[in-house]
């Protein structure tokens, strides 16, 4: 029996919550990148992007593209990106109603 689309969405956001897959996919949000490039901007070591792309491309989240030599990686689906911003604005909405509920009332 084929998974339901609440398990394969589940199994998406599996690999999705954690920062540092999302770190590298906000990395390759405009443009492919290559490894190198990713390493510079998220200041990770080469052994730990490389491990959490391998698991991305598996996934279906990153391709790969063939430059010469170079392999670029870059995000296989335009939504992936469209989802991390909805979830960020979710998250500064909330950040802030928080910080309206805990505002001290000023003393006259």
């Amino acid at each position: 029996m084929p998974d339901s689309i609440f398990e394969l969405q589940a199994e998406l956001c599996k690999m999705m919550g954690n920062a540092t897959r999302l770190q590298i996919v906000h990395c390759l949000r405009a443009d492919p990148q290559r490894v190198s490039n990713i390493i510079h901007a998220t200041g990770l070591a080469q052994a730990k992007v490389s491990q959490h792309l391998g698991a991305l491309r598996a996934r279906g989240i990153v391709t790969t593209e063939r430059r010469g030599k170079d392999i670029g990686y870059r995000i296989s689906n335009p939504n992936i990106v469209r989802v991390c911003d909805l979830m960020r604005e979710v998250l500064v909405q909330q950040a802030v109603e928080r910080s309206e509920m805990i505002k001290v009332p000023k003393e006259t």
